[in-house]
């Protein structure tokens, strides 16, 4: 059975600051996530929201919706519903079984999480000692500027230095309050690089798929970008006014996600039933 390569590319626009830090801070200013491109022969930093980042965005979006249409509700109070919430949004963690299980793999509930379960199958997850390699992979969010055209394949005569702009925040230490001139709250100031309102940025998500599965997973993936333009926000901070997006794909073929909604409404006991075994397993 071949495989089908999808490639949708997507052109996004920042509607208010994008703020995605990364480990380096400059005084109190905490920088934008950057990696090293080799532009024009030389290495530069550049900043970049993370493939990762957007990954566990469209996870989460989708479980939420997967479970919801399921009509599927996990008791959070039991520890083997936490672990399945824990591997639905995720992605789950191996973990340790006795030596005689570690070469135990249990294809038949394994092949039933992959048919049934759109989102494992999407994105993949990890059970017990067992892994679940994901159909999508995700692209960095690379912004459209002059230094990025060969990557992007985007013409721009911005550079990515004209994109980026500072916001801050101030800080209250309440717990310093009290009836002492010395006890009185600190209030510090803390910056943050941003991509400025306007920036846009190039994105490409790769689907893996067959002829078989090619229109349930094509519609899995649009529902979860579907849901993205919903609730359009990328990023850190978006409780303040960050992350704010414009969404725009081109897709590959014809595609909505009828048959997505179609399948849940189809198999609502099975997937239960499923989703029931998977929670035992973890």
């Amino acid at each position: 059975m071949g495989v089908i390569v999808h490639r949708i590319y997507g052109i996004l626009t920042a509607l208010s600051p994008v703020f995605h830090g990364g480990s380096e801070k400059t005084g109190s200013v905490v920088l934008l996530n950057r990696i090293k491109f080799i532009v024009d022969g030389k290495p530069m930093d550049v900043p970049i929201v993370s493939g990762n980042q957007i990954r566990g965005r469209l996870r989460r979006l989708l479980v939420e919706d997967f479970l919801e249409l399921a009509g599927f509700k996990m008791d959070l109070s039991q520890k083997k519903y936490q672990k399945l919430y824990h591997t639905l949004f995720a992605g789950g963690v191996l973990t340790a079984v006795e030596e005689e299980e570690s070469g135990v793999v249990d294809l038949n509930l394994k092949f039933k999480i992959v048919k049934h379960i759109l989102p494992v199958r999407l994105f993949g997850c990890s059970y017990a000692n067992q892994m679940i390699e994901g159909r999508v992979l995700i692209g960095h969010l690379l912004p459209v500027c002059k230094e990025l055209k060969e990557f992007t394949g985007v013409d721009s005569d911005v550079s990515f230095y004209q994109l980026i702009t500072r916001a801050f925040q101030t800080r209250r230490d309440e717990l310093r309050v009290g009836g002492g001139e010395e006890d009185q709250a600190v209030q510090a100031m803390v910056e943050y690089e941003c991509f400025a309102p306007g920036s846009r940025f190039y994105h490409e998500i790769v689907l893996e798929t067959t002829a078989e599965s090619e229109e349930l997973d094509l519609s899995t993936l649009y529902r979860a970008i579907e849901l993205w333009r919903e609730n359009p926000y990328i990023g850190g901070k978006s409780s303040i006014g960050f992350g704010k997006l414009k969404i725009e794909y081109r897709w590959p073929k014809q595609v909505s996600s009828k048959p997505y909604m179609d399948f849940i409404d189809k198999n609502r006991d099975t997937i239960a039933q499923v989703l029931g075994e998977l929670a035992e397993a973890i």
